[in-house]
């Protein structure tokens, strides 16, 4: 999917076992106008395959126009990382203008 210049970039930050919260904030920000990335769910063979999946979420949540954390995911390194490089982390209500 080639990225709209006028489409901002969300990378959405979410706890494993917060699925079905995922999904809702996912479509949430779709209908907002987002293009949505999150975690990669990939099954890693060995420990390079797993650097290799967490540096292309790093990557991503770098790349992204803002990042949205969903409750228990502030601490998580994608946001803090993000950050490091001036991307604004915010929740989901501040990512859909206090709509969510």
């Amino acid at each position: 999917m080639t990225h709209n210049s006028t489409q901002p970039r969300a990378y959405v930050a979410a706890p494993a076992h917060s699925a079905a919260a995922l999904a809702a904030a996912t479509a949430a920000l779709i209908a907002a106008g987002f293009l949505v990335t999150s975690a990669t769910a990939a099954d890693t063979i060995d420990a390079d395959d797993l650097v290799s999946v967490v540096a292309d979420d790093m990557d991503a949540a770098r790349a992204a126009d803002t990042v949205v954390t969903l409750p228990g995911s502030e601490g998580f390194p994608e946001p803090v990382y993000a950050a490091l490089f001036g991307v604004p982390v915010v929740t989901l209500a501040e990512a859909l203008g206090g709509v969510a």
